[in-house]
């Protein structure tokens, strides 16, 4: 943690944007995933209320479709199929860009962990760590650096 201001190339640059976009891009991918499970959550939550009004009513004397469990059903299931493929490829990115943290030492590895695996903002992090906000966003610049040597 030398206070020294790193004089870097312009491969050493555009590896760092490299990397900084992967990170930003993994943080938002962890929150897509995180709301995709919650669309298929909230729809099986759905398709679980219809099931006792539909065994309950024998007519259908409503304006109300008799085959909205049906629905229910057939979109969760589109849900599952629709995401299946990108769920697996965006949990294959999050194991590799959780490795590249790992292998980063300390406090490094913190400032990158909760910054996008947590999603925590700036104040978030610098409390968590103890730091200020201006020494985690200092610490950040570094292990930057560090990830992108990965």
């Amino acid at each position: 943690m030398s206070k020294q201001k790193r004089i870097l190339t312009e491969e050493e640059k555009i590896k760092i944007a490299e990397a900084k976009k992967e990170l930003n891009e993994y943080r938002e991918n962890i929150k897509y995933i995180e709301e995709r499970f919650n669309d298929a959550e909230e729809v099986r939550a759905k398709a679980e209320k219809i099931t006792p009004t539909l065994s309950l009513t024998k007519t259908n004397s409503s304006s109300e479709s008799p085959d909205k469990f049906a629905d229910a059903i057939s979109r969760l299931e589109e849900l599952k199929l629709d995401s299946a493929e990108k769920m697996k490829e965006l949990l294959m990115k999050k194991f590799v860009i959780d490795k590249k943290i790992e292998s980063i030492e300390q406090p490094y590895r913190n400032i990158l962990f909760f910054r996008y695996t947590r999603g925590k903002s700036w104040e978030e992090v610098a409390e968590k760590l103890g730091y200020s906000r201006d020494y985690a966003c200092e610490l950040h610049g570094e292990a930057l650096y560090l990830y992108s040597k990965n």
